[in-house]
This record gives structure tokens, C-alpha cells and sequence, in this order.
């Protein structure tokens, strides 16, 4: 079956952009996602125990003042004050059932990733993550 990628970011860090089997992803800010839905992926109908999947990301955040950054251009900005990691992971799919959905990569928190197949977000009761949207941590804490 063919399925949209579509992707959650439950860390503080930016995802600038994924792909998933070297096909992209959008970007996803800290925090959230799962607004965009890209083409595609295929994998079997059925689940089996050995489906995996290659996500690439790469991640970053700014190292100074956001009121620093504006009074550069972009090329600047990216030199001076962007804290830029690429990574590479081969991760196995969780199971799922034969009625489809998207493709769905978890960011988390230590570059662990979770990739689940579902027809709603993980805001979903349902979802078998049972994880919610992502929230930022309540810093008063």
C-alpha cells in the first residue's frame, strides 16, 4: 500500500526536514506537527516483525537572540547562530492493521523515533501510541 508521511516532533529542537526512505518530509516545528502530509511511502499490507524504515533528519536550533538573527540575512544567520545535527536511523514500524493510514514518525526526546502506521493523529484516543499531541513542558514546573 502507498501512504503520506506525516511527522511529530515531541523535543525542543526544530526537525528543518526528514525523509523516510528517501522520500521528504516537511519540517516540523518544536513541539508539534503533523499539519503536512507528504508523498509517499510503500510498505505491505500485512505486518511483519522485520518492517523497518530509514528516517534521515536533521535538527537544529539558534544559539543566540532571535533579535540578533533578524538584523541578518539568512546565509548569516545559518553561519553564525544555527546548531545543525544530521542523523541517520533505521527503525522498525510498531504494528498495524491492514486498513492503512500515514505513515507516521515520532521524534523523541534523545534522537529516539517511533514510526507508527494510523488513520488519526496521535491526539486521538484511539492511536496506539497513546502518547497525545505533542506539548511543550509547562516550565513553571
Amino acid at each position: 500500500m502507498t501512504l503520506g508521511i506525516t511527522g511529530y516532533n515531541y523535543t525542543n529542537e526544530g526537525v528543518q526536514e526528514y525523509y523516510v526512505n528517501d522520500k521528504r518530509g516537511s519540517n516540523l516545528p518544536a513541539y508539534g506537527g503533523g499539519g503536512s502530509v507528504s508523498c509517499c511511502v510503500s510498505l505491505p499490507v500485512q505486518w511483519s516483525r522485520e518492517l523497518s524504515v530509514e528516517v534521515s533528519w536533521i535538527t537544529g536550533h539558534w544559539t543566540v537572540p532571535i533579535e540578533k538573527i533578524q538584523a541578518m540575512s539568512i546565509k548569516e544567520a545559518i553561519e553564525c547562530c544555527l546548531d545543525r545535527r544530521a542523523l541517520t536511523k533505521t527503525v522498525p514500524i510498531e504494528p498495524y492493521a491492514k486498513d492503512g493510514g500515514r505513515l507516521q514518525v515520532f521524534f523523541l526526546p534523545n534522537d529516539e523515533l517511533q514510526v507508527w502506521l494510523y488513520d488519526a493523529g496521535p491526539q486521538n484516543p484511539g492511536h496506539p501510541s497513546h502518547r497525545g499531541y505533542p506539548e511543550k513542558p509547562d516550565a513553571t514546573n
